[in-house]
């Protein structure tokens, strides 16, 4: 029990580091962005700083201080699909997924989607917010899978690494708009959908694909408010339905039966597929 407590108490440490470095660095670089919060690239230019200062902590800390490759951090590039092709994977099945969970919310609690027509608006605001959300995605990949989860997991295994940092990415979203306690939890069940596509043969490529494809389907494909915050893209009106418990209500799916639903679902997709069979990741 010492040596687990040793083990786990070192690697504590080195996220801890890691967590200095990513969030002080992201405070300066955004307390200097020049972007206005009224122009529509200011998603993309916060989330692009935080997104360079953790890469930069995974850098620092990760590579050069504890010695850990990138590839060992999750950044596969073999296998014959490369990079791109993990996040090509993982954008599809979380962005189906996105759409399931809406189509679920239709049929089990009335929620609509109206169509305006604004389509030359929607062209215009898609473009800066597909780049928010995706270097937004990165940063939390980043933070809770990447480097936290593997340094976790190689002190105390990928099971209880992948517990322990469910919950503060969980705990992370409650005081986004419209959080409950079943929202928390279903952020937290897709902490575990994401970990386990860390650990999966897809890597961070494939976790940064789900995460975003999730994402933006919800935002740009159906107007869903994303983990309570709602993006108003043109072209597209979502109202939810009378049954908050099921399509999540103002927090968007991911506050309802529905998420919990299809991330379970996601996840065993996750387990079961191609990329999960090659790496022992139940061994750590």
């Amino acid at each position: 029990m010492a040596r687990f407590l040793s083990r786990l108490g070192i690697a504590l440490a080195w996220i801890v580091l890691f967590g200095v470095v990513a969030i002080g660095g992201s405070a300066l670089l955004n307390k200097v962005n020049p972007v206005p919060t009224t122009s529509p690239w200011w998603l993309a230019a916060n989330s692009g700083g935080q997104a360079i200062a953790f890469l930069t902590a995974t850098w620092l800390v990760g590579s050069r201080l504890n010695k850990h490759s990138w590839d060992q951090m999750g950044w596969h590039t073999g296998g014959g699909e490369g990079l791109r092709g993990r996040i090509a994977r993982g954008v599809t099945l979380g962005a189906l997924m996105a759409g399931l969970a809406i189509g679920l919310s239709f049929i089990a609690s009335g929620a609509r989607v109206h169509l305006t027509g604004d389509w030359g608006r929607w062209l215009a605001l898609a473009p800066p917010l597909a780049v928010g959300l995706v270097l937004a995605a990165l940063t939390e990949e980043l933070g809770f899978r990447g480097y936290p989860l593997r340094r976790l997991a190689d002190a105390v295994g990928p099971w209880a690494a992948m517990i322990v940092l469910v919950v503060p990415f969980g705990l992370l979203h409650l005081n986004n708009p419209h959080a409950t306690f079943f929202s928390t939890v279903n952020v937290m069940l897709a902490g575990v959908w994401l970990s386990f596509a860390f650990f999966s043969h897809g890597g961070m490529g494939y976790a940064w694909g789900l995460h975003f494809g999730w994402n933006a389907g919800l935002a740009l494909a159906f107007d869903a408010p994303v983990s309570g915050y709602e993006f108003h893209v043109p072209a597209v009106e979502y109202t939810p339905g009378q049954r908050a418990w099921v399509d999540g209500g103002a927090f968007g799916p991911e506050g309802g039966i529905v998420a919990t639903i299809v991330l379970i679902a996601g996840t065993l997709a996750v387990i079961g597929s191609r990329f999960t069979q090659p790496r022992t990741w139940l061994a750590g």
